[in-house]
């Protein structure tokens, strides 16, 4: 926190075949550092604020995240569970700490995003086509538009090429050119 940086070593992902949350390593195999901003860090420090106060709150009912190493085949992975605080994990089992947490700390997981996402398009006029990974087409679009260097982009979104990045920006500024477009067939549908 003091740094204000992140290092990412592991990747989450759900694993439909087995029906299990697994930790694994990132998808280009790679350890990254990622520098973030005082605005962030203050929702940072918020969210390990209330997560103390949840503990709390719940009492022995506040759930702890763990995961257990799997060997199959020639391939380990870690899979995710949740317990109540009062009961106890094997040995062997790691505890895990994350940063998004339902209030009775059992892990927040990406179906809930997606979830939220789907009851937002149908229910927001204008959201019909958005899914979340355009949040992150939005944030590369306003850090160049701003002015940061697209190489240091490239290394905070972990693409592999400058390329990459720069054409999630041109798509993202064709369709914000295409919707300001679209603005004035609504007026004229008006009068």
């Amino acid at each position: 926190m003091k740094e204000q940086c992140l290092t990412v070593r592991r990747s989450m992902r759900y694993n439909g075949a087995r029906h299990k949350l697994e930790v694994g390593v990132t998808k280009r195999k790679k350890i990254r550092t990622v520098d973030f901003c005082n605005a962030l860090a203050e929702i940072l420090q918020q969210a390990k604020r209330d997560q103390a106060r949840n503990s709390l709150k719940y009492g022995a009912l506040y759930r702890l995240n763990y995961c257990k190493e799997v060997k199959e085949k020639n391939r380990t992975y870690y899979e995710v569970y949740t317990l109540p605080r009062t009961d106890t994990a094997p040995g062997t089992d790691k505890h895990l700490s994350f940063v998004c947490l339902r209030p009775d700390g059992a892990i927040e997981t990406q179906s809930t995003v997606s979830l939220i996402c789907r009851r937002a398009k149908k229910k927001v006029a204008g959201l019909e086509n958005f899914h979340f990974h355009m949040l992150r087409h939005t944030f590369t679009s306003n850090l160049l538009s701003y002015g940061a260097a697209p190489k240091d982009v490239q290394e905070l979104l972990g693409h592999a090429d400058v390329s990459t990045t720069m054409n999630i920006y041109a798509h993202a500024t064709r369709e914000a050119k295409r919707s300001s477009a679209r603005l004035l067939d609504k007026v004229v549908d008006r009068h």
